[in-house]
């Protein structure tokens, strides 16, 4: 092995215990390891960034725009509302799910179509009485098998197919990948209707649990017109610095204060409202002025409508939150909001929250200001998922430009009429044209992580190739032409999924592409049969909530363990691998 190789492997030996022990974002690990490949003259400049000139990626990013276009017209939840109905029996209600979602997930981005539906399932669930857990897995599961049925139906595809032909191939069309996914969301939608449902936990939500239990977390303290705090404000009276004890709300003559600014006066007759650890907040009748007092209501106290200002979030792997301490975060300062309970692996924690330390999945309450909505719902530092009815959805009218658009691009890549980037290209002139979408929109609909995550993984490969790593794998495992295609293709496929499971599906595919593609070449097999189970595999991520975005978006709304995820996804894993290995095997072997 030279040194080349030794370098190589060492540098992709790192990379993946960074994204294995999320040391740093996955984008940011797959570029550092890129950075390093580049500087210890491995990779040439022009080599190395080949990626970000892609053609994949570019369309990505175009389409991006054009599914958050689509998202903000307001009719796909309206349509999905209507469609569920009153009907409560699980299996039928599973259909009027998975049906449309796997039907939209086909040529739009998934992660924002669960994002956006994961409010409406809850609500839905909530209102007839079945719980959202039963709902959530198989809503994230529609949405990745959905993916499998089309090019454009996940950025996997797309990465596969401009690798493909980076190598020379004309790539995949539009509907090849229907073949395979097709069948696939079949057996799926069976499977969940029939079994998969049964493994799910029965399980509330964050808010209604939060309900049920706050009045043993959440404490009214009354300013009396004897307390010297009267005329200080909140840093004066050192309110941050008190331990387990943290305050999120002031009630003023009928009217709420939250968040509550360092720079706030406090008043006599004040309501303060404390969250934390209940012996910790006990303590507050020791200070003179303080008189704790039994609240009449909820959190809310004041006003019951101020419902709408409890807001539920899930933490994104993007977020930089990730791997810090509450406190230091300066949170409340930074998202005009206060964390009132955090949600960790199923378990809600209310007392001590400064100190927990924020990871991928986390749910958090947020206690929000007037204008959090407005400032944060497109946020990539973590996905909305309360209840909420987005203020700026856009008007009608603009549905009837936006749909049929979007219709179009599907329409003239399908139909071979244009490339997919061209077309997605005229619906992005069509969009702007006609002022359907904005400049900051459009800045706002690209999720710049997975394009950095994507290209650099193209760099990777192409050191990966460059290295002869994949010559030296064939050797050390000692393949021959007489090895039977069905158990090769059943390694490929499990080899890249348990890659998906540990780091990501797109760092999985760009990976496993140039070692198939050279076991291809060196014993004539068709490439597109490689590339089509490695972009199936690593998209079928159903066995962990990190194995891909729209688990880890339902993982903390759900009140989900890890093994729930184990014990629904791992039957359905199988059986999506056994369907893609026959069946590619009979269509490009």
């Amino acid at each position: 092995m030279s040194l080349v190789s030794i370098t190589v492997c060492g540098v992709l030996i790192l990379m993946f215990i960074s994204l294995i022990k999320e040391w740093y974002s996955p984008e940011l690990t797959v570029f550092l390891a890129l950075s390093i490949l580049i500087l210890s003259g491995i990779l040439p400049l022009n080599e190395a960034f080949e990626g970000f000139a892609n053609p994949a990626v570019h369309t990505i990013a175009l389409l991006m725009v054009i599914a958050y276009a689509a998202q903000k017209s307001g009719v796909v939840p309206i349509v999905l509302t209507k469609l569920l109905g009153n009907n409560k029996r699980i299996s039928i209600v599973l259909l009027k799910i998975m049906l449309p979602v796997s039907f939209l997930s086909a040529f739009m981005n998934n992660t924002p179509i669960v994002a956006m539906l994961t409010p409406i399932v809850q609500k839905w669930g909530i209102q007839h009485k079945i719980s959202p857990s039963k709902l959530l897995i198989p809503l994230s599961y529609a949405a990745i098998i959905g993916g499998t049925v089309t090019l454009i139906g996940t950025s996997t595809n797309l990465l596969v197919h401009g690798l493909l032909q980076q190598a020379g191939h004309s790539g995949f069309s539009m509907f090849q990948f229907t073949i395979i996914g097709i069948p696939l969301f079949l057996i799926c939608l069976i499977y969940m209707m029939v079994f998969g449902h049964k493994q799910l936990p029965n399980n509330k939500n964050l808010i209604e649990t939060y309900h049920a239990t706050n009045k043993e977390f959440t404490i009214e303290v009354k300013v009396t017109p004897e307390s010297t705090w009267i005329g200080k404000t909140i840093k004066k009276v050192n309110l941050r610095a008190l331990h387990d004890v943290f305050l999120i709300q002031i009630i003023r003559d009928h009217n709420t204060i939250t968040p509550v600014p360092h720079y706030e006066v406090i008043q006599a007759n004040d309501t303060l409202i404390f969250s934390g650890n209940i012996e910790s907040i006990m303590n507050l009748q020791q200070i003179k002025g303080l008189i704790l007092t039994t609240p009449t209501e909820d959190l809310t106290i004041a006003n019951k409508h101020n419902d709408n200002n409890l807001i539920e979030v899930v933490i994104s792997h993007s977020s930089p939150l990730v791997n810090q301490k509450i406190k230091d975060t300066n949170f409340r300062a930074q998202y005009n909001s206060v964390i009132v309970a955090v949600r960790k692996k199923s378990q809600q924690i209310s007392s001590g929250i400064g100190n927990i330390v924020i990871k991928p999945g986390d749910s958090l309450l947020l206690l929000t200001g007037k204008d959090f909505m407005k400032s944060w719902s497109n946020s990539r530092h973590f996905y909305l998922v309360s209840d909420i009815n987005t203020p700026d959805i856009s008007r009608p009218k603009k549905a009837k430009i936006i749909i049929p658009t979007l219709i179009g691009v599907i329409l003239l890549a399908s139909l071979q009429l244009l490339p997919i980037l061209h077309a997605s290209l005229i619906g992005i002139i069509v969009l702007i044209v006609t002022k359907s979408i904005t400049a900051s929109e459009m800045k706002k609909s690209i999720d710049w992580g997975i394009l950095i995550l994507i290209a650099s993984a193209i760099g990777i490969a192409k050191a990966v190739e460059t290295a002869k790593i994949p010559m030296i794998i064939t050797n050390l495992l000692d393949f021959e032409k007489s090895v039977n295609l069905i158990l090769l293709c059943f390694l490929i496929y499990f080899f890249t999924l348990i890659l998906t499971e540990m780091i990501s599906n797109i760092a999985a595919a760009a990976l496993m592409f140039p070692i198939v593609f050279s076991i291809a070449t060196q014993f004539g097999y068709n490439p597109e049969l490689f590339s089509m189970i490695i972009a199936i595999a690593a998209s079928c991520s159903f066995i962990t909530p990190i194995g891909y975005q729209t688990n880890l978006l339902v993982y903390g709304p759900g009140g989900y363990k890890f093994t729930d995820f184990f014990k629904v996804g791992l039957p359905l894993s199988i059986l999506c691998m056994c369907i893609t290995v026959f069946l590619s095997v009979y269509i490009w072997g």
